[in-house]
């Protein structure tokens, strides 16, 4: 089937496509115990973020992604890449005297960020981001909530912008990736002995989860980041595995990555779980997984007992071909054909780790928002061509003149899009959006727990995770346990935008802030909600519920005659006018 390419389906199209997938979708049954991750009807729908997006060229800032555009409303889960891993001492030695930041304190095969980019590939052992993590300085229009990046920050940079869009959706999980293709060299390394897997989970949370960040430029320092990230996704590539699957460079032993890897994943969950001890917070772990049988295999990634600690997994779902071999073809076919790339599909990979053991709700089907080209190419799949064009995001994609084909198997079931540029004579294999409506309904059919994007900066305009999410929502309640997604901006009879410093509020005009609808009393510019029980904010309602239900006391809200709160446990109702007047007093406002 042939289509023109639009920059967009558009909302009923996507309903209809929705509403069609699962006309006769079978119901998953969900689990009965609930833990605290965050879901969309009982399912994932997670999106990778690299961490350069920002402050590069494309500036797809979380601004951008989660203000101007929709991901709030559809992502459980955002995975922020990557974390790195140090080298050995002599690495670490030489970066220091070469004026390196960010080493002082670190110790060979443990976490770190400095200020300084790899030289080139392979040479990783002390490259880090952090100018793009937590010391650029964002402007007021660049802010999640319209607050620039002063010089006496401790915290700017992503960092910031992340402590910020949680403000905004407090149910979002942000988790940080280690290693990634670029950053895994020293992880075989770094989980070699027992020592070393502890002191590797030590500093990692150290970094991430108490976030004692290292002093760059003025920025950083002990908890500077704390409380930011609520676990790791583990991106090892690849444990265990040959030559030609790793990136030049890769520290890799063949023999005992796998039992390593293993163990580390258990010597990381042990020590999460003490510091959820500590802080009474819940900390998630998860993995990407490998689409490729020899890499699957050589470390361990479909043994079940991987999965007792890990709370779900990324599959690859992309790269199953790709622009690095002459001839054009599927980067994400559903189902593999024998006759191509040894039969590789999705199909097959969910396969690999379904008929292992691991249960299909802890795995999520990984999704494309970029596209593989080819130059000088046939319009067909399978067909030889001029040599690869490499990758271009979605973003990029739209713009391009292409006629888009949605390709069925004989028996009429979706396979793969493709698309076609007859001027410039180049094939494209790609996610767009009726491939992301049908992959995730057919992974929903088989049981995953979701889906997960690479990567959403691709996306600025969540074209591509609101077509996973409209499935998602539509299909029957899913497999994972947790709470629904809270769309503040959607609270019943109390739509509020995102609070914004930059914003002038006058009076009855609602926004949304740390967890809370609010509405302005009079004229407010710069006032932030909840700061002040005498400022022109009041708390409306938790986000999410409807206003007239009966709910907590806010010390801000201003109340009137017969509205009623429960303190303590007991139900009072409001005689008189009331700010800041706490429930029970024996001459106050309120009576039980």
């Amino acid at each position: 089937m042939s289509i023109p390419r639009t920059p967009a389906l558009s909302a009923a199209v996507i309903g209809a496509l929705v509403a069609g997938l699962f006309a006769a979708s079978p119901a998953v049954a969900a689990a009965d115990e609930p833990t605290p991750t965050t879901t969309v009807n009982g399912y994932r729908n997670v999106g990778y973020y690299g961490q350069w997006r920002a402050t590069g060229e494309a500036q797809a800032t979380i601004k951008r992604l989660f203000v101007d555009g929709p991901a709030g409303e559809n992502l459980t889960h955002l995975n922020y890449s990557f974390g790195n891993i140090a080298g050995d001492e002599e690495a670490l030695d030489a970066a220091r005297a070469a004026g390196v930041h960010g080493l002082d304190d670190v110790e060979p095969y443990t976490c770190f960020i400095s200020d300084t980019a790899a030289p080139g590939p392979g040479q990783t052992d002390t490259a880090g981001d952090a100018d793009s993590d937590f010391v650029h300085a964002f402007t007021a229009d660049q802010s999640v909530l319209g607050i620039a990046d002063t010089k006496k920050q401790k915290l700017a940079g992503n960092f910031n912008q992340l402590a910020q869009l949680k403000r905004l959706h407090p149910d979002l999980k942000v988790n940080v990736s280690l290693g990634g293709w670029s950053w895994s060299k020293s992880f075989s390394k770094a989980v070699a002995t027992p020592e070393l897997r502890a002191g590797l989970a030590a500093s990692c949370i150290d970094l991430y989860i108490r976030g004692d960040l290292p002093v760059i430029d003025g920025r950083g320092g002990p908890g500077a980041a704390a409380g930011i990230f609520d676990g790791f996704d583990l991106d090892w590539e690849w444990p265990g595995a040959p030559d030609w699957a790793q990136e030049v460079g890769n520290t890799v032993d063949p023999v005992n990555d796998k039992a390593n890897f293993l163990a580390f994943v258990q010597e990381l969950r042990a020590q999460l779980d003490a510091v959820e001890a500590e802080t009474g917070r819940d900390y998630e772990l998860s993995a990407f997984l490998p689409a490729g049988p020899t890499q699957i295999a050589a470390g361990g990634w479909n043994d079940p007992e991987l999965f007792e600690y890990l709370d779900y997994a990324n599959l690859q779902g992309y790269d199953l071909w790709g622009s690095w071999t002459p001839e054009t073809g599927h980067q994400g076919n559903v189902y593999g054909d024998p006759a191509h790339n040894w039969g590789l599909g999705l199909d097959t990979v969910v396969a690999s780790y379904v008929n292992a053991g691991v249960d299909a709700s802890q795995l999520n089907l990984g999704l494309a928002a970029y596209g593989q080209g080819w130059k000088d190419a046939e319009p067909q799949p399978w067909t030889a061509s001029g040599g690869g064009l490499g990758q271009i995001t979605w973003d990029q994609l739209k713009l391009r003149d292409l006629e888009v084909h949605h390709e069925q198997t004989a028996d009429g079931r979706f396979n793969a899009t493709w698309g076609y540029d007859a001027a410039a004579r180049e094939f494209w294999s790609f996610d767009d959006e009726v491939a992301v409506a049908e992959k995730a309904a057919w992974a929903l059919s088989k049981g995953l727990g979701g889906v997960d994007f690479w990567e959403i900066g691709n996306d600025v305009a969540g074209d591509l995770s609101t077509a996973s999410a409209g499935v998602l929502r539509a299909a029957a309640p899913g497999p994972v346990a947790g709470a629904e997604l809270v769309v503040c901006a959607e609270t019943p009879d109390a739509a509020a935008a995102p609070w914004n410093a930059q914003t002038t509020y006058r009076g009855g005009e609602l926004v949304h802030l740390d967890g809370r609808v609010f509405e302005a009393q009079w004229y407010a510019k710069g006032d932030e909600p909840g700061a002040s029980v005498r400022g022109p904010w009041s708390t409306l309602t938790a986000c999410g519920t409807d206003p007239a239900t009966v709910q907590g006391w806010y010390a801000d809200r201003i109340y009137t005659q017969g509205d009623q709160v429960v303190y303590d446990g007991v139900t009072y109702t409001a005689q008189w006018w009331s700010r800041n007047d706490v429930p029970g007093a024996k001459h106050g406002p309120w009576r039980s």
